[in-house]
């Protein structure tokens, strides 16, 4: 690896966020017009293994934004902020039929997020990543309770955000 490779960064903004919270994530510091796969992998609750890439190419300054650059593939295309999140499919070699669910929405999702150099479509976990950063993205804004309810064999999660909330619904009563 050149020194030029060894120093390329790799940031995510915010690196705390909700699971539906737009986030930036910036390469730099690589040759201008480098290939290169940037990849999410997330381990769920029940052990199974998840991930998604993309392939582009830097810039003239050696950089890849991925809320304004395009991926030209892997698991999606185009210019996707999000598309490392939505486009998490099973890991080559998982059991058929997996589904992704979160059982704990009171721990956050954690995904680490890598880059590589080249157009990589496999075998990630034999490369060594150019750099890589973990981000957390969690079901829950802070200070949201979760209230269990069980009623006449209903059984659900009320999530209630802080601050003031009723007790009542106006008066209205179901009927």
């Amino acid at each position: 690896m050149d020194e030029k490779h060894s120093c390329v960064t790799l940031s995510v903004q915010p690196s705390r966020g909700l699971v539906d919270e737009k986030f930036v994530i910036l390469v730099q510091n690589s040759f201008p017009s480098s290939l290169l796969t940037i990849y999410a992998h997330h381990q769920c609750e029940d052990g199974n293994s998840w991930h998604a890439f993309a392939h582009y190419t830097s810039d003239a300054t050696g950089a890849v934004n991925v809320s304004e650059d395009c991926s030209i593939g892997g698991t999606y295309s185009g210019v996707e902020a999000m598309g490392l999140l939505w486009s998490l499919k099973p890991v080559p070699g998982s059991k058929p039929g997996l589904r992704m669910r979160k059982k704990n929405v009171q721990a956050p999702m954690v995904v680490t997020i890598s880059v590589y150099s080249s157009h990589l479509t496999e075998g990630f976990g034999d490369q060594v990543p150019l750099a890589g950063v973990e981000v957390e993205r969690w079901y829950m804004a802070p200070g949201v309770r979760r209230i269990p309810v069980t009623e006449d064999g209903l059984t659900a999660i009320l999530f209630l955000p802080s601050g003031r909330t009723r007790t009542s619904l106006d008066g209205l009563e179901a009927g």
